[in-house]
């Protein structure tokens, strides 16, 4: 599945502003990457509206937004996970030097706060990278899932980075 419109519009803003994240629908979705000095990349979870949120977002609002705690959660989430997610694709990478590709998985988190499914969303990168990586992400772990209820959060993955 490729990233809508909205998503990449979300993605360029928060590379930009990273204090743009926010959590406007039912969904957390990864939307930046950021890259190191290897080239490799992963993305940083970040929030992305419903399209019924969207669509409001566009409206003049005189109310502020309440502050989104499950934002934060994802970003800090997705950095504790990034070294492992790194070594997914580097012990693939040395078998494939034109390694490319994207593995999305979701958290889902039920409305106590519990960690409910972990599952791919998405894969372009060889099956042993998504399992490697899906296994990275549910032994990470998630003790500020309880600000996140009813909320999953995706974090995806691309290597290397894009340009």
């Amino acid at each position: 599945m490729r990233p809508t419109l909205l998503q990449l519009v979300i993605a360029s803003t928060l590379a930009l502003f990273p204090s743009a994240i926010g959590c406007g629908g039912d969904s957390l979705t990864g939307g930046t990457t950021t890259g190191d000095s290897t080239g490799d990349t992963t993305a940083s979870a970040s929030s992305a509206s419903s399209a019924s949120s969207a669509s409001s977002a566009s409206s003049a609002s005189s109310a502020p937004e309440p502050k989104d705690e499950c934002a934060p959660v994802g970003v800090d989430f997705e950095k504790r996970a990034r070294p492992k997610l790194k070594e997914c694709y580097a012990v693939a990478k040395k078998k494939d030097p034109d390694l490319k590709g994207t593995v999305r998985i979701t958290v889902d988190i039920d409305v106590y706060g519990k960690i409910k499914t972990t599952k791919i969303v998405e894969k372009t990168l060889p099956d042993s990278v998504a399992q490697c990586m899906l296994k990275v992400v549910k032994s990470t772990p998630l003790p500020e899932a309880t600000k996140c209820p009813g909320k999953s959060i995706t974090i995806p993955v691309t290597f290397p980075t894009p340009h």
